[in-house]
């Protein structure tokens, strides 16, 4: 039985096509004939809604000229019966003939005029609004009597209105000088050009009661001052010229005022006219400023006086602290005057200026950690600089650096890290290194050799206030830490001795020097030279005499240098 299915089933590429078509003409045939019925329906619905309509139309053109013939037939009719019955019967039926026509006339033009008028009527408000839509509309304006011209729209007036009220600002507000216009509109002439704002407002201006003349508006920073003659205009130009002339600086590639100065000519009211004296007053003068200096690391009195424009005594009288000495951090006050019209000056300068050296660290494993040497100390680079600078009354306000050229290439300076574990600090603390940072061994060279440490010594059974590092005499002895040179001179047994502060309390001392190369006063970084390996003093041989202080009491250097290192030690 499925065999048999199967068999049924199995069509040729043939007679799948047959099937195809057939299916697709059923179709086709099924759509046309409900689109023919639909469009019967259609035709059939329109011609018994316009059947009457039509026949009308067709009767209304068709019946006159049907009446006309047949009225021709019977008047052919009746004049030839009329011959023979004599003249005046013809002429009376002539007449008649004449009456009727006139009558079937009539009534025909009376039909015709009931149609043909509404559609006339409708043809010619169609043309009406065509031509009504290609016309363009303007606003005249009426100003105090007189016809200022057109404008394209009423803001316009506005933005005028806001120009003369501009140049009014001095006038007596009782005065009516902003009349009220009137506004008209009519269609655009082939003439009309709409008036712009500028040119309107100077027509406002002329049409007002109050007297306009020629003048000048003063505006700074777009802000009016005053409206004067030409004479008081002379007297203003020559106080600038003079404010320009007080900052001038033959090297100068641009003197100008900071602010924008303007002159306005134009129409203004005679009533704003006003005396130059107090812009002059104002160009030429100035006010009292307070201002503030943060001191720096290595300012003093003397030099701070000189960056203000001060002598010593006079920034002391104002800060009266100052006879004390200054610190980083303090505070002064000081005054100068401003003009009114600051005036900026530009100019190239060119100068050398030094790179300073910068620091790198190099991490060892072999070396203990806290413990840093100085492998190498580096030096500083110069460079010729060009730059811009501008000054605003004599006080330099901005500085764009335009070019650099390097006369000689910096050397940085390279520390030696060590990265070890170190017992000693573990044991002893790093309060000290918490401060200070890690210090930087003080002698140069291959760093000599410790040949007397820290405390009891029972070879000479003394209370060793220091370490000893023994060197060959002329080795460099470097600052260990940041500071400022607080002492720098012979001192008793410590011979050619250096003191450095380093704040909070803690300095340290370099003494038996061969030769001191800072000075008291001094700001010093950590690695500077400050001088060299000697034996003066209360001294056997050639070393340093390194010590570590806070608020006067001794303590253990190892403590900033993180114990001896890999420097040998002498016993």
């Amino acid at each position: 039985m499925f065999g048999a299915l199967f068999s049924f089933l199995q069509f040729s590429g043939k007679t799948v096509a047959t099937i195809i078509y057939v299916i697709a003409a059923t179709i086709f045939g099924f759509v046309f004939r409900m689109a023919a019925s639909a469009f019967g329906f259609l035709g059939h619905w329109l011609a018994n809604r316009f059947k009457q309509p039509l026949l009308e139309a067709f009767c209304f053109v068709i019946t006159p000229f049907a009446h006309a013939m047949g009225a021709l037939a019977h008047a052919h009719i009746k004049l030839k019966k009329s011959k023979g019955l004599g003249v005046k019967h013809t002429a009376n039926t002539i007449g008649e003939l004449g009456w009727n026509f006139i009558l079937g006339l009539g009534r025909f033009l009376r039909k015709a005029f009931n149609y043909a008028a509404p559609a006339a009527c409708v043809a010619f408000f169609v043309a009406l609004i065509g031509h009504a839509s290609g016309l363009q509309y303007t606003i005249s304006v009426e100003y105090n009597g007189n016809d200022l011209g057109v404008i394209s729209n009423e803001a316009e007036y506005s933005k005028a209105q806001a120009i003369v009220q501009e140049k009014i600002t001095y006038t007596d507000n009782d005065t009516a000088i902003i009349e009220t216009p009137i506004f008209n509109v009519r269609m655009m002439r082939t003439d009309d050009v709409p008036v712009d704002t500028d040119s309107l407002s100077e027509l406002m201006m002329n049409s007002s009661e109050a007297g306009v003349v020629d003048a000048y508006g003063l505006y700074i920073n777009d802000s009016l001052v005053g409206v004067y003659n030409e004479e008081e205009v002379a007297k203003i130009q020559a106080a600038l010229d003079a404010r320009l002339a007080e900052n001038y600086d033959p090297e100068a590639i641009v003197t100008e005022f900071e602010d924008k100065i303007d002159f306005v000519e134009g129409r203004y009211l005679e009533t704003n006219l006003v005396s130059a004296d107090f812009a002059v007053e104002y160009i030429l003068g100035s006010t009292d400023v307070e201002a503030y200096y943060v001191v720096s690391s290595g300012d003093s009195v003397s030099l701070i006086a000189d960056k203000l424009g001060y002598t010593t005594d006079a920034l002391i009288a104002e800060n009266s602290f100052l006879a004390d000495g200054v610190h980083a951090g303090d505070i002064v006050t000081y005054h100068y005057k401003e003009a009114n019209l600051p005036v900026l000056t530009t100019h190239y300068e060119s100068y050398d200026q030094t790179i300073d050296t910068a620091v790198q660290y190099v991490y060892d494993n072999d070396v203990d950690q806290y413990c840093e040497i100085l492998k190498q100390r580096g030096s500083d680079g110069y460079e010729n600089v060009t730059a811009l600078v501008t000054e605003r009354d004599g006080r330099e306000s901005d500085r764009t650096v335009v070019s650099r050229y390097v006369i000689e290439e910096m050397v940085p300076r390279i520390y030696v890290v060590g990265t070890q574990p170190n017992s000693f600090i573990e044991e002893e603390g790093n309060d000290v290194i918490d401060y200070l940072g890690t210090c930087v061994w003080p002698v140069g060279g291959d760093g000599g050799y410790i040949s007397s440490l820290y405390g009891y010594r029972s070879w000479d059974d003394s209370n060793h206030k220091g370490i000893d590092i023994a060197a060959d005499r002329g080795t460099e002895i470097y600052a260990a830490a940041d500071g400022v040179v607080s002492f720098a001179g012979t001192y008793s047994s410590y011979g050619k001795l250096v003191i450095i502060d380093h704040g909070n309390g803690y300095e340290t001392y370099y003494a038996h020097q061969s030769s001191i190369l800072v000075e008291e006063g001094d700001v010093v970084k950590k690695g500077d030279i400050i001088g060299e390996v000697g034996m003066t003093g209360s001294a056997s041989g050639n070393h340093l005499h390194f010590e570590l202080r806070r608020y006067d009491s001794r303590m253990n250097p190892f403590l900033c240098l993180g114990g001896a290192g890999d420097h040998a030690v002498w016993e």
